[in-house]
């Protein structure tokens, strides 16, 4: 008899910041898939992502762990194989799992192709793709990009098991910088009073690592101008979405699929240092992501959750809706999504890290030698709540925000008020203290596209900076 249990599609936006969602209170028209499912849904409010760039927000994503236990960071590349992964657990549990992989930092090269059944992995490069368990994969008329993911998603749809329930996941990488959206998009969304060569010249000194080092500086009409770019990418994803979402509906599968629309990090833009990408910092426009799901059965149509949520929760929820057991150890690290819509077993904080950021001392020394990454050589907390945001950093500059007053973290408290800080180290302390921590010393990727210099490597080592323990541990991937 045919299994009765939902299929589920886990759709990414990298680097989309709940800013600019119509769901989440935007006044430009910049995301009508979103906004679909949230009325056919539920919207979480403050959901947090686990780290601050792509890596350890799909590496907790996939083990249900915050990075405190993973550990797979700017630092630290790669996820250990003794943390079970989603495709694994549900997988185990009689789901077909497929992972049409677009991005390296949630790809084989880090360890997180472990379990799809299919996988393919285009994180390096549409070259160079490899697929596995795709014996009769057709030759598609897209040449890469999202248009390619589409047309895969849509015959991996006709192709699968049709007596399982299956697992979609798939990355979109749009709102992800540099933005060059086409030009009816940026027309959609551009702001008035510019020219064209002031948006090419935008467009043109899109550079986020020499802007984080300071070599790039835009004025506050060009950050206008980058905003609408990034207005124009975020409608372009959001149509995928859209697109893909439709290829259920034409295929019956729309009310049997519950929808998982998630972003995993946001980025900094123009408003602090580093300035603009995603490592270097802690703020809520990194942290604070979109989260919002169909599936009419567990979830009210229009509901919204106002209390703390993790990205992590999507794994617990997942094994939730697919009736297996959270493997340890994610069982005490992510919690279900489910329960938390109906009030019970919210989070009363929210743990975001973000290590010490190797990756973007060699990034920065590619392109300007002589620049002090010193400034960066730091690891940072958040503790948040819906009311408080604590950061401890390990230089000893921390910062409190009042997050309900104050959510653009413009007034540090952290001197006005010792008790509340004291407070809330004390209990982040204890949090840290009651779940693994893992440390694997520093190790970069080895892989071309993204590995370091090694003289870079040897430069970062010289001022210990970079504390390369292990030469290549067995369970790295290579």
């Amino acid at each position: 008899m045919k299994n009765q249990r939902p299929n589920i599609l886990l759709m990414v936006a990298d680097t989309q910041r709940v800013a600019n969602l119509g769901c989440y209170g935007y006044d430009k028209p910049t995301s009508p898939t979103w906004d679909a499912v949230a009325a056919e849904g539920v919207v979480f409010e403050q959901n947090i992502a686990p780290g601050t760039w792509s890596l350890p927000c799909y590496a907790s994503m996939m083990t249900g762990l915050h990075v405190h236990t993973h550990r797979a960071d700017a630092d630290h590349e790669y996820v250990r194989r003794c943390f079970p992964t989603l495709a694994e657990v549900l997988g185990d549990a009689g789901y077909q799992t497929c992972g049409i992989m677009t991005n390296a930092w949630g790809a084989g090269v880090v360890g997180l192709d472990r379990g799809f059944e299919v996988y393919v992995d285009r994180g390096f490069g549409e070259e160079a793709a490899r697929v596995r368990g795709w014996d009769q994969m057709p030759t598609f008329e897209a040449a890469g990009g999202s248009e390619l993911t589409i047309q895969q998603c849509e015959a991996w749809l006709d192709q699968r098991d049709k007596q399982r329930p299956f697992l979609l996941f798939t990355i979109f990488s749009e709102p992800h910088a540099i933005y060059q959206p086409p030009k009816h998009y940026q027309d959609q969304f551009m702001i008035e009073g510019v020219t064209e060569e002031e948006i090419e010249s935008v467009k043109a000194r899109q550079n986020v690592t020499l802007t984080v080092a300071e070599k790039i500086k835009f004025t506050e009409k060009e950050w206008r101008i980058l905003f609408a770019l990034n207005d124009a990418e975020v409608r372009r994803c959001d149509e995928n979405f859209g697109r893909v979402i439709n290829a259920l509906k034409q295929r019956g599968l729309y009310d049997q699929t519950v929808i998982i629309l998630v972003s995993d990090h946001g980025d900094v833009m123009g408003d602090r240092p580093p300035w603009w990408g995603h490592i270097g910092g802690i703020c809520d426009s990194l942290i604070h992501v979109p989260l919002v799901i169909r599936w009419p059965e567990a979830f009210a149509p229009g509901s919204r959750v106002s209390g703390i949520t993790q990205t992590q929760d999507i794994f617990a929820t997942a094994c939730e809706i697919a009736g297996t057991t959270v493997p340890e150890p994610a069982r005490g690290q992510s919690r279900s999504l489910i329960a938390a819509a109906d009030g019970e077993g919210l989070r009363q904080y929210a743990l975001s890290e973000a290590n010490k950021p190797v990756q973007l001392f060699e990034r920065i020394l590619r392109q300007v030698p002589d620049f002090d990454v010193r400034r960066y050589n730091r690891s940072l907390k958040a503790w948040r709540s819906t009311e408080w945001k604590y950061i401890w950093s390990s230089d000893g500059n921390d910062e409190l925000y009042h997050i309900a007053s104050d959510p653009a973290e413009r007034n540090n408290l952290a001197q006005e008020k010792p008790d509340k800080v004291a407070e809330m180290r004390a209990g982040l302390e204890e949090f840290l203290l009651s779940i693994p921590r893992s440390e694997f010393g520093d190790l970069q990727s080895a892989w071309s596209g993204k590995a370091a210099w090694p003289q870079l490597a040897a430069k970062l080592q010289a001022w210990g900076l970079y504390r390369k323990v292990l030469d290549w541990p067995d369970w790295a991937p290579r």
